[in-house]
């Protein structure tokens, strides 16, 4: 019988003093007990900020718990051993801030990684951290790139006419200057506004400011 599956819900901790609240979800409750104690005091109510998941050897099941418990919408702290390098994109896209090796880490180094989770940072070793690097770079050649896509869900067009839009052109003026149809450059525009819920105009130039695109 999968372990994972049978167990039951997952006790919710507070860090004390006044930190964040913790999910501690484990492969069984005797696991997600002791880590949540070692967190600190259980907190009978409230959403957590972050969701620590413990296992023991990095398997499929290790990542259906992660899955599990990614309709939270808290950063997750997984503390494993053997992840898997080519897991690593599947990870940080269900919300995995931060992979701790559990044959090493320390009681007080979870509680730091924790805290780090809760603020916005991200925990991962140099070697991790490197890894998917190469793998987000090799997405971006292989599958993005080819498709006219950079790495900020921008293509190669609508940042043309996002620069363009920035430097002050009126939508004939860049439907003029790239040789598309005023109707195009609307169209873009409008899908730029809607596919990253901004406002107007004017924010999906900040947006694209913002993430260097431009």
């Amino acid at each position: 019988m999968d372990s994972h599956a049978s167990a039951p819900a997952r006790p919710v901790f507070e860090m004390s003093p006044a930190g964040p609240v913790v999910v501690v979800a484990g492969p069984d409750p005797l696991t997600t007990e002791a880590f949540g104690n070692l967190l600190g005091a259980p907190a009978a109510t409230g959403d957590p900020d972050v969701v620590v998941v413990v296992d023991g050897r990095f398997t499929t099941a290790t990542l259906d718990l992660v899955r599990d418990h990614a309709h939270f919408g808290a950063p997750i702290v997984l503390l494993a051993t053997d992840v898997r390098e080519h897991s690593l994109l599947a990870l940080v896209n269900l919300g995995v801030v931060a992979v701790l090796d559990r044959a090493t880490t320390t009681g007080a180094a979870l509680a730091d990684a924790v805290r780090s989770a809760s603020e916005g940072s991200a925990v991962l070793s140099p070697q991790l951290a490197g890894t998917l690097v190469t793998q987000v770079r090799r997405l971006q050649r292989t599958v993005l790139a080819p498709l006219g896509y950079t790495g900020t869900g921008l293509s190669a067009r609508e940042v043309e006419i996002l620069r363009l839009l920035a430097d002050g052109a009126g939508t004939r003026d860049i439907a003029k200057a790239l040789a598309y149809s005023e109707s195009t450059v609307k169209k873009d525009l409008s899908s730029i506004v809607g596919r990253f819920t901004l406002r107007n105009r004017t924010q999906a130039v900040a947006f694209a400011l913002r993430a260097g695109a431009l």
